[in-house]
């Protein structure tokens, strides 16, 4: 008989990066908080409020919803995984959206944020394709023969 160590198993993998999805980003919210918390309904366009809007519900998800979510599947509730895309890719694309209007009203971007604080790289970029590849990775797989 074969003991298997807890961290290769799936369920504490799937927990610990929910763990630490919810430290790392709430770390960079309070060390951003002025980044993070504002009034998005402040905005005089409503166009711009509507965005400013989406990309808070967005970052509320992406840095509490999915860890949460993933504490859930690594639970044994692997229905929720169904919900992970929808929780991590609300901020990237509200953030990009926002970019875009950003750009088309002013002819600028507000990207060098990105630069001058590099933690924004990986919560606003790599955090999001780090989900993706681990919802890919808890897609249930077809059996084969059963």
């Amino acid at each position: 008989m074969s003991t298997t160590r807890k961290l290769q198993r799936l369920d504490y993998i799937t927990a610990l990066l929910g763990a630490m999805i919810l430290v790392v980003f709430w770390l960079v919210v309070a060390t951003f908080p002025s980044f993070f918390f504002f009034n998005p309904l402040g905005a005089s366009n409503v166009l711009r409020r509507f965005e400013l809007v989406i990309s808070t519900v967005g970052w509320f998800g992406i840095s509490t919803l999915v860890p949460l979510l993933l504490f859930l599947i690594a639970s044994g509730k692997s229905k929720m995984r169904i919900y992970l895309p929808y929780a991590a890719l609300v901020y990237p694309i509200s953030l990009i959206v926002s970019q875009i209007t950003v750009y088309v009203q002013t002819g600028s971007t507000y990207t060098a944020y990105l630069k001058n604080f590099p933690i924004f790289i990986f919560t606003d970029l790599l955090l999001p394709v780090l989900v993706m590849f681990i919802w890919h990775d808890l897609k249930e797989r077809p059996t084969v023969g059963v």
